[in-house]
């Protein structure tokens, strides 16, 4: 057998050790070559009755794909496959989960390893699979997470913008139950009207870091409102306060959620600032009136000076429905403190 690296070519001496280093190699790269092939193959298989579409066949696809396009030992690495991204962005609009999609990844890993492990003639082939194998990983996660995340956050913005355009229609009387079919952002019969005063963070006093820090307050108290108000709850805030709309209806039966005195000082906590509330609550169709009021009442407690917390608003909500007119009615505001405040409808 001729020596692939120095031929027959006249005037070169025949060193027997060096061709038989070099044919060995060729032989090992050709061995890795069929391993990676069998690999892929192995990545591929989808067993009898699992569909196409299923995620754990989709990753172990998008796995195969990344194997076959990273030569072993090539860098710059090869242009990622658009199937990595292009799954990772539907699952994030269908709503799966980003570790459930890694996890998937992993596992088609797992067994990507164990495979070599079986399959491996000898200690070189093996370290070559395990080093091509962790670079795919490193495109799938890398690739996926990025598509995800970036999806998401469009996701999550049109969700915002929708949820802020109902809140503007709840809170104007108009147009409601066209823009809750519009957004697919299921309306309450009656709400939990909150009217909230955000004051301003110290770091929002610094010459030239106030509205960088107004922002970030915000998106603090956003945050914080999530959690015990749940997905439903919707909300229109600036940095200095605004409105939050709670549903009270038999979705939330077993699971009341409200805003109470503890739910504003966690929110408080959060935003680092001290909130101060006013909330009542009535039927849908009073909103745009509760709101009014709450913030009428907001702003006579900031001007006398309460202290910050919630001020429930009682004799308000609780009889108003959508027959009529409603007689006017006292509004009875209580304080953490306990003192009362009154005024005439």
């Amino acid at each position: 057998m001729k020596c692939p690296e120095l031929g027959n070519a006249k005037g070169f001496r025949r060193d027997r050790r060096y061709c038989s280093t070099v044919m060995a190699g060729t032989q090992a790269g050709s061995g890795t070559e069929t391993l990676r092939t069998k690999l892929v193959e192995h990545l591929r298989y989808r067993p009898r009755g699992v569909p196409p579409g299923d995620l754990v066949t989709i990753t172990r696809n998008c796995l195969a794909e990344a194997v076959e396009v990273l030569e072993p030992g090539a860098f710059p690495a090869a242009p990622e496959p658009a199937e990595i991204a292009g799954s990772a962005t539907r699952w994030a609009r269908e709503g799966v989960a980003l570790e459930t999609v890694l996890g998937a990844y992993h596992d088609g890993i797992r067994s990507g390893l164990e495979f070599l492990a079986a399959n491996s003639g000898d200690s070189d082939q093996v370290v070559a699979g395990a080093r091509l194998i962790v670079r795919a990983l490193e495109m799938v996660t890398v690739g996926a997470s990025t598509a995800y995340v970036e999806e998401h956050r469009l996701v999550a913005k049109e969700h915002q913008t929708a949820a802020q355009t109902l809140v503007s229609a709840l809170l104007s009387g108009h147009g409601v139950a066209q823009l809750a079919k519009q957004t697919g952002i299921s309306i309450a019969p009656s709400y939990q009207v909150v009217a909230v005063s955000i004051p301003r963070h110290s770091d929002e006093l610094r010459p030239g870091g106030g509205a960088t820090a107004g922002r970030r307050k915000l998106r603090r108290v956003q945050a914080a409102l999530a959690n015990p108000l749940g997905s439903r709850a919707l909300s229109l805030l600036s940095t200095e306060g605004g409105t939050v709309l709670v549903p009270i209806d038999e979705a939330s039966a077993l699971t009341p959620l409200a805003m109470t005195a503890e739910v504003l000082e966690v929110v408080s906590e959060a935003a680092e600032v001290p909130l101060t509330a006013t909330v009542t609550a009535g039927a849908r169709c009073r909103i745009p009136e509760l709101a009014g009021r709450a913030h009428d009442l907001l702003g006579r407690i900031r001007a006398a000076n309460r202290p910050p917390g919630l001020y429930p608003m009682a004799g308000l909500g609780e009889s108003i429905g959508c027959d009529g007119p409603q007689q006017a009615r006292g509004a009875v505001v209580n304080s953490p403190n306990n003192p009362r405040m009154g005024r005439s409808a």
